[in-house]
């Protein structure tokens, strides 16, 4: 019993010594303050940068402030004459109050395209716009006396300039060849092809073409990849491609076998390739030279579809488009809208009505061969006709303009400008399309460039 006793007491004794250690424990110990629960910080929604409606960039394009020039953006319209403009707006309705956009750029003038011998073609009138000096009908690059003269691509090239030359036509055809290689004739085009590769500087040539490469490839014994390798050119048929490639080395994309025809074909657009175009050179801080063609013109002229020419006159301002959009926001960029020559002769209606009545014959014969061989009255007939067919739901007979031939004509152009030294070269007398190739050079380089006399021959 007393060891019961004592135990249980010991239990008690225990008992109190731990309640009284744990009360001081607690009485001892200072209280942290709690935290409260952590919260995820609010997810940021990022700002979009706000476009410039075209509208307000159209508006204030004639009081835009540049600084010193770096790029500068030929934009060409094939056979685009002086009537294609207002025929495309009469036909559309215009892209910005009646208008396209290239007409609210404030500097401009009528242009004599010149060529050395006979009506101007694309490979005279290119060289002529990409060289300064003027050229001889089919060859490209090259002054009156056959020589290689500088092109405004390879001078841009000397200076560290990144360059450019795309197109809706093939990359072989003249205009294009006139900017990226040098020969005698424009018809060889597998060899342009040929020297595109091997010859050319330019960093970035794109269009259609690939039928004449494939060409070249399957009749040339060079191992043409190993040689793409070597050099650090990608060479593609793929528009992923394009939009994939790195910008190292040169690009030669060849997206449609032979030219579009069809402005509704076209993919990629024009547009679509100007603004990748731009988007690679403009990583190169001493600036770019680019040049963008809208080469189908002169297809559709040539075959007086007229409905065909003002969809890809409305393409070609959209490609310009992106050009006045980089330089509003560039304002060390110059843009120039010009053409190499007239292709068709298109006048309002009244007055082709009255020129093909007096002109056209009783030999009417439905043959392409013979047309682009006599460009007769009837072959513009013919190519309303198949035209016609093509467009079943426009009345040719209300179309407010109408061509009246098939051929190219020496026919004025016009030019559409915006920079610093473009208002001055629109007072130039009797300016030349030789005056623009000048030009260029000397606002690339700061000096004179192509001809040094006033006819761009010597």
């Amino acid at each position: 019993m007393k060891n019961v006793l004592l135990k249980s007491i010991s239990l008690i004794i225990l008992a109190v010594i731990m309640t009284v250690s744990f009360v001081a424990c607690q009485t001892d110990v200072t209280p942290q303050p709690t935290e409260a629960p952590a919260t995820e910080a609010p997810t940021e929604v990022p700002t979009e940068i706000p476009v410039t409606p075209m509208e307000q960039i159209l508006a204030e394009l004639a009081t835009l402030q540049f600084g010193e020039i770096k790029n500068v953006i030929l934009y060409i319209g094939d056979g685009m004459g002086q009537n294609h403009v207002p025929a495309t707006d009469a036909i559309t309705g215009g892209r910005y109050d009646g208008k396209l956009a290239f007409e609210y750029l404030p500097n401009t003038a009528i242009v004599k395209t010149v060529c050395t011998e006979g009506e101007p073609d694309s490979a005279s009138g290119g060289t002529a716009l990409s060289t300064g000096y003027k050229g001889k009908r089919k060859q490209l690059g090259l002054n009156n006396k056959g020589e290689e003269v500088q092109n405004v691509v390879e001078l841009a090239k000397s200076l560290g300039k990144s360059t450019g030359a795309i197109t809706s036509e093939s990359i072989v055809d003249a205009t294009p060849a006139a900017f990226t290689i040098h020969s005698k004739d424009r018809s060889d085009e597998s060899k342009i092809a040929q020297l595109q590769i091997e010859n050319s500087v330019c960093d970035i040539i794109m269009g259609g073409g690939k039928a004449k490469y494939d060409e070249l490839f399957a009749r040339n014994e060079k191992d043409y990849n190993a040689y793409f390798s070597e050099n650090n050119i990608t060479y593609t048929a793929k528009w992923d491609d394009v939009l994939a490639w790195n910008g190292q080395g040169r690009l030669i994309a060849t997206m449609t076998d032979d030219y579009w025809y069809f402005d509704r074909d076209m993919t990629p657009t024009l547009a679509e390739m100007t603004e990748q175009t731009i988007k690679v050179l403009s990583q190169n801080e001493k600036g770019f030279f680019l040049m963008v063609e809208g080469g189908a013109l002169d297809e559709v002229a040539h075959n007086t579809n007229l409905m065909e020419v003002a969809r890809h006159m409305t393409a070609f301002d959209k490609a310009i488009e992106v050009g006045l959009r980089y330089a509003y926001e560039n304002k060390d960029t110059i843009i120039i809208v010009t053409a190499d020559h007239n292709t068709g002769g298109l006048l309002p209606k009244a007055e082709a009505d009255e020129y093909i009545e007096k002109h056209q014959k009783d030999n009417y014969i439905s043959n392409d061969e013979w047309c682009w061989t006599n460009t007769g009255i009837h072959c513009v007939l013919e190519g309303e006709r198949i035209a016609q067919e093509d467009n079943p739901d426009v009345d040719w007979s209300t179309l407010p303009y109408r061509f009246t031939t098939i051929a190219h004509t020496s026919d004025d152009v016009n030019v559409w400008a915006i920079g610093p030294g473009t208002a001055e070269l629109m007072t130039t007398e009797k300016l030349a399309s030789f005056h623009i190739g000048k030009f260029i050079g000397k606002a690339l380089s700061g000096s004179e460039f192509g001809s040094t006399d006033s006819k761009g021959v010597k």
